[in-house]
């Protein structure tokens, strides 16, 4: 094999091939920071709400009215939707990784869907201690 049979690196794609296309990393960075806002949003509300509501009601989650009850289980519950919406994100950033297209928006789209859920624990803890001060 000599150096003439070796074909030229080249950028530009092979005719026939297709065309690549970015919208594979701009769904996951858009999932992404769907999961990462959503997630922090309504366990930031959740954990705000909790303490002013244990100081009313009771000490006991089961003392709490049921309309309250029901609001934090449906927060609890939205947390499927944020975790889908980051998964999906995962995702669709590997997709477009392999595809070549959109290298840096899948990358920051799988650092923001790793870090959504530590950023959602810590609203949720930080909300809890912000309302429990305040007391």
């Amino acid at each position: 094999m000599t150096s003439h049979s070796i074909p030229a690196f080249s950028s530009t794609p092979a005719p026939g091939a297709p065309e690549r296309s970015f919208r594979a990393s701009s769904w996951a960075l858009w999932l992404a920071l769907l999961a990462l806002i959503g997630g922090t949003a309504v366990m930031g509300a959740v954990g705000a709400t909790v303490p002013p509501m244990e100081a009313v009601s009771g000490y006991y989650f089961s003392d709490t009215p049921l309309w309250y009850q029901v609001a934090v289980l449906a927060g609890f519950g939205s947390l499927l939707v944020w975790s889908a919406a980051g998964l999906s994100g995962i995702v669709l950033a590997v997709l477009g990784l392999r595809a070549g297209a959109g290298r840096t928006r899948a990358i920051i789209a799988i650092v923001l869907a790793v870090i959504a859920p530590v950023l959602t624990l810590t609203a949720l803890i930080g909300a809890l201690g912000v309302g429990a001060a305040l007391l």
